[in-house]
Order: structure tokens, then C-alpha cells, then sequence
């Protein structure tokens, strides 16, 4: 077959669907008290890493 005779068919998803947009979580949590409850964790490991060896 010639290759100018054939037709080039459009790209797809190959089936991929984005279900973040219709997903809504109960449970929010915002990043900074993410970041204050990793800090917070830090230092309670550290404090006990000191005091129990």
C-alpha cells in the first residue's frame, strides 16, 4: 500500500478517564496542618529518641 493512500487515524486516551473532578473526599485537610502535625511528629520522635536512648 502506498503510504500517501493511507489515512492517519486521531490520537486517543486509550481509555484513560480523569475521576478526580466528580470525586468529592468528606474528610479535608489543609496542607499547613499537614506540615505542623509532620513537624510535631519530629519532635515528639526526637524528644523520645533523647530521653529513652
Amino acid at each position: 500500500m502506498n503510504r500517501k493512500a493511507q489515512a492517519r487515524m486521531p490520537s486517543s486516551f486509550g481509555g484513560l478517564v480523569q475521576y478526580y473532578s466528580e470525586y468529592k473526599s468528606k474528610i479535608t485537610i489543609k496542607p499547613r496542618t499537614v506540615i505542623i502535625l509532620g513537624l510535631v511528629l519530629v519532635i515528639v520522635v526526637t524528644g523520645l529518641k533523647l530521653v529513652f536512648g
